[in-house]
């Protein structure tokens, strides 16, 4: 912000006195701890960190998967997956009302026990061009690298549902089984843990149809 300097009455007569000039000191902008790019344990590279007090980067990992359901006439089953997952943490996209952008996902999407979660989307709609903001997440954290969350839209009315887990659905009551996309419901909640060397994650709730419930876990 640019300030205009006080207005001075006009002197009658001329002043001799020398003016010494004075001169401002600048200083300079504080380090940043994750300006470099140090590799992490896992060999992540370009983690850095807001001042949201989550690291910024990118995570490869295994996470375990467990899906319980019991369908209408059919017996209580439960089954479990791992997969390998990549944890992506950046700055919020578009009009995001969260400190950091989140999204977390299995590296297969059409693997039994795939799935995705993301925080928010912003981008152009193909048919009216008209521009696309949707938030999914409401998210906090802590400002030491913990954080937690829950869905707050699943956008499903829109027909932009981006937080999906696909888990067994039976082709008729009771039969053959097979993968199917379902919506994260809104009871779904995340929370976490994040350095620059490692990430703890875990996202629990039910899907859309209260049919599913799921845990994912990643340490």
């Amino acid at each position: 912000m640019t300030s205009s300097e006080p207005a001075t009455d006009t002197p009658l007569e001329a002043d001799t006195t020398p003016i010494e000039p004075t001169y401002t000191e600048e200083s300079e902008a504080d380090e940043d701890p994750y300006a470099t790019d140090p590799e992490t344990e896992s060999g992540d590279e370009g983690v850095s960190e807001d001042t949201s007090g989550v690291p910024h980067g990118e995570w490869s990992g295994t996470a375990q998967v467990t899906v319980d359901f019991a369908d209408p006439g059919c017996a209580a089953d439960s089954r479990s997956y791992t997969l390998p997952a990549t944890l992506i943490i950046d700055e919020p996209v578009g009009t995001e009302g969260n400190s950091f952008h989140l999204s977390w996902a299995s590296d297969d999407q059409t693997a039994d026990g795939a799935f995705g979660v993301t925080s928010a989307q912003s981008g152009t709609d193909t048919v009216d061009g008209e521009s696309v903001e949707i938030a999914y997440w409401s998210l906090s954290d802590d400002g030491d690298g913990s954080f937690s969350g829950q869905l707050t839209d699943t956008a499903a009315a829109a027909g932009a549902s981006l937080n999906l887990l696909f888990v067994p659905k039976p082709l008729f009551q009771c039969g053959t089984y097979t993968s199917f996309p379902y919506g994260m419901n809104t009871d779904t909640t995340i929370e976490g843990s994040i350095t620059d060397g490692s990430a703890s994650v875990t996202l629990s709730g039910t899907t859309v149809d209260g049919t599913r419930s799921f845990r994912v876990e990643w340490s």
